[in-house]
C-alpha cells in the first residue's frame, strides 16, 4: 500500500498489470490483525522503480471503511519539483482477513497484490512487503528512523528470500509538511531521538496552528500547570473521548492523532507538542484534503483547550 503512493502520480503504476498474486516460495503472515495495521507507515526503504523516483518523505495512512475495505491514503514529497503529492485509493483482503495478502487498487477495477512477509507482531512495529513479484519490496516502520541492527536483519531476510537487496533505495524523512528542510542543496537528515516542533500549516484555511502567526491561521498554544507527563496523559484521554479518533504516536512531548468525519470519512491531522519550560503546548489541526473546513478544526482545537483546563483545574483542587 505505502509503495503505490507515487503510481498515479506519474501516471503509470504496477497496480493496472492486475496481478495480485504472491511471488513463488513467499508466504504473507498468518494470524494478522488488521485493526492494529491500521493508521500510519513510514517507507523506510525499498527496491527503486521509477513511479518512486526522487520521492521522499513517503508515508501511508490506512484508516476502517464502512465497507469492511480499509482506506489506503499515501504521501510522498518530490525532491525534484518540490512539491507534495497525495493519492487515495482501498485494500481489500484477497483471502481471510487474518492473513496478510490484499489487494489495492487507485485506478477504479485495476488492483495489484500488497503482501506483508514480515511483521513485528508484538507491537506492529515494523513490516516488510512484496509486491507481485521480487522486483518489488518495502521496509515500513511506525516511525521515520529504524534501528541500524533491526534493518540489517530484515535485509538479511530479504536477501535470503532472493530480493536484490544490493538495489535497496533508503528513503529519508523529515518532520516538515512543507517538504524537507535543506541546508547547501542538501536534505537535513531527521534522528529517531529528536523530535521538533509541530510543522506549519499549508497555505489553505482549513487548518490552525499556534506557530502561524498569521490571523488566517492561529490559535493559542495550549496551557498546563504541573507535571508533563500528566498533562500528557490527561490530553491522551481527552482524545480518547472522541469520536472516530486514532492516535498514531504517542511521545514523551509529542502527540499526532487522525480524526476521521463520521459522513464522509473526511482525515484531519493533529499534533501535539510539549514545552516543560513555557508550560505549554503546541498544537496544530489541518484537513488533509480540501480547502475549507467551515471552522472545524478551529472548534475542535477550543474544545480540546476547554477540556484540558477544566480537568487541569479539578485535579489541582
Amino acid at each position: 500500500m505505502t509503495h503505490a503512493i507515487v503510481a498515479s502520480f506519474l501516471g503509470m503504476a504496477i497496480f493496472v498489470t492486475g496481478c495480485t498474486g504472491v511471488p513463488n516460495g513467499l508466504k504473507p503472515v498468518t494470524d494478522f490483525e488488521p485493526d492494529r495495521y491500521l493508521g500510519k507507515w513510514y517507507e523506510i526503504a525499498r527496491l527503486d522503480h521509477s513511479f518512486e523516483r526522487n520521492l521522499s518523505n513517503v508515508s501511508a495512512t490506512y484508516t476502517q471503511m464502512e465497507t469492511g475495505d480499509i482506506r489506503v491514503q499515501n504521501r510522498g514529497f518530490n525532491t525534484q519539483t518540490g512539491k507534495w503529492k497525495e493519492i487515495e485509493g482501498r485494500a481489500r483482503f484477497i483471502e481471510r482477513n487474518t492473513v496478510g495478502s490484499l489487494k489495492v487498487s487507485f485506478f477504479g477495477p485495476f488492483y495489484g497484490g500488497y503482501h506483508i512477509i514480515e511483521l513485528d507482531k508484538q507491537g506492529y512495529r515494523h513490516a516488510m512487503v512484496a509486491g507481485p513479484s521480487r522486483s518489488y519490496l518495502w521496509i515500513l516502520s511506525r516511525t521515520e528512523a529504524m534501528d541500524n541492527a533491526l534493518f540489517e536483519r530484515l535485509v538479511a531476510k530479504a536477501k535470503g528470500w532472493g530480493f536484490d537487496t544490493t538495489r535497496l533505495i533508503e528513503v529519508t524523512h523529515t518532520l516538515s509538511n512543507n517538504g524537507p528542510e535543506y541546508k547547501d542543496n542538501n536534505p537535513v537528515p531527521s534522528t529517531s531521538n529528536q523530535r521538533k516542533m509541530i510543522t506549519p500549516c499549508p497555505d489553505k484555511p482549513s487548518c490552525v496552528s499556534s506557530v502561524d502567526m498569521d490571523k488566517k491561521h492561529f490559535v493559542q498554544p495550549l496551557l498546563f500547570e504541573g507535571d508533563m507527563a500528566d498533562a500528557h496523559q490527561r490530553l491522551l484521554t481527552i482524545l480518547s473521548e472522541f469520536g472516530r479518533v486514532q492516535v498514531i504516536v504517542s511521545e514523551k512531548n509529542f502527540i499526532q492523532a487522525e480524526f476521521v468525519s463520521s459522513v464522509f470519512g473526511f482525515v484531519d491531522d493533529v499534533e501535539f507538542y510539549f514545552d516543560d519550560r513555557q508550560k505549554s503546548i503546541q498544537v496544530k489541526s489541518a484537513s488533509r484534503v480540501g480547502f475549507s473546513d467551515l471552522g472545524v478544526n478551529r472548534r475542535r482545537v477550543e474544545k480540546i483547550r476547554k477540556l484540558m483546563n477544566e480537568r487541569g483545574n479539578d485535579e489541582n483542587k
